[in-house]
């Protein structure tokens, strides 16, 4: 709660450390959110604040925040961990719009994510489609299927793990290109859903199932071809580079490796 107050209304300047989490019941935000902010606001995690769970070890040396995502125990203790506004066990995240001055029909949009929000895509899935995707049905926690579009982004999510500060970036291309996109597309899609209402509103639930279904097909195909592409990538702790074909080791940060050297007492190797 504070950290949401925080990124909507930094001018109020509100206290993580504000008794019994005494906050307001709501406030009006700085500025006027888009979708963007709000999607946005769904994958933080405490960037630059002192709770950042990536921040030194915790985050190991490709700035992990997914590594302590629960309490962990040290002996008889117990030590909390920040409680992130994005969680790497979310099973679906929605962020919904409801527009009163377009038909029902056309004016909500549910934009949903499978999986863990940093490395998953938001999809439109209007208010007046009759179908959804059939990978949507299909999951089970103990049975990898490529055909469950949940699958998908947590196979993603999974190969993100190896090297998180560096995967994160092929991620968020990713992301550019299939959701803000699919974002940027809203009014278009719009306008048409609202001329073929005008004629017949079955025309217009006609184009946006179809609309809905098409992209979110091709948002879980791109993302099992990218879960592909970062196993490859990444492979054994390198950067491997499929267009021509030569690999490079994986820059370590000089403060972990110094870290490292502290803790096992190193002997530099003798230089020949």
């Amino acid at each position: 709660m504070w950290r949401f107050f925080d990124l909507v209304a930094p001018s109020k300047n509100f206290s993580p450390d504000t008794p019994n989490m005494e906050f307001p019941f709501s406030v009006k935000p700085d500025k006027k959110l888009s979708l963007q902010d709000v999607i946005d606001i769904t994958r933080d995690k405490y960037q630059g604040t002192p709770f950042d769970p990536a921040a030194g070890l915790r985050g190991g040396p490709f700035t992990n925040p997914n590594y302590h995502p629960r309490p962990v125990r040290a002996g008889d203790k117990t030590y909390n961990t920040p409680r992130t506004i994005s969680v790497n066990r979310a099973e679906y995240t929605t962020v919904t719009q409801s527009r009163s001055w377009l038909p029902n029909a056309i004016g909500g949009i549910v934009w949903l994510a499978f999986g863990a929000q940093d490395t998953a895509c938001y999809m439109p899935l209007y208010a007046g489609i009759t179908e959804i995707p059939h990978s949507f049905s299909i999951g089970d926690h103990w049975v990898f299927n490529r055909e469950s579009a949940r699958w998908a982004f947590d196979y993603v999510d999974f190969h993100a793990l190896v090297a998180y500060s560096h995967a994160i970036q092929d991620i968020q291309k990713a992301q550019d290109k299939w959701e803000k996109t699919a974002i940027e597309r809203v009014p278009s899609i719009d306008i048409s859903a609202k001329e073929l209402y005008k004629q017949d509103p079955k025309l217009a639930i006609n184009f946006l199932t179809d609309y809905c279904l098409n992209n979110a097909n091709k948002v879980i195909d791109a993302w099992w071809e990218l879960g592909d592409q970062l196993l490859v990538k990444y492979n054994h702790l390198s950067i491997y580079d499929t267009k021509s074909r030569g690999r490079s080791n994986l820059p370590y940060p000089g403060w972990w490796v110094e870290e490292i050297v502290k803790y096992h007492k190193l002997e530099p190797r003798k230089e020949r």
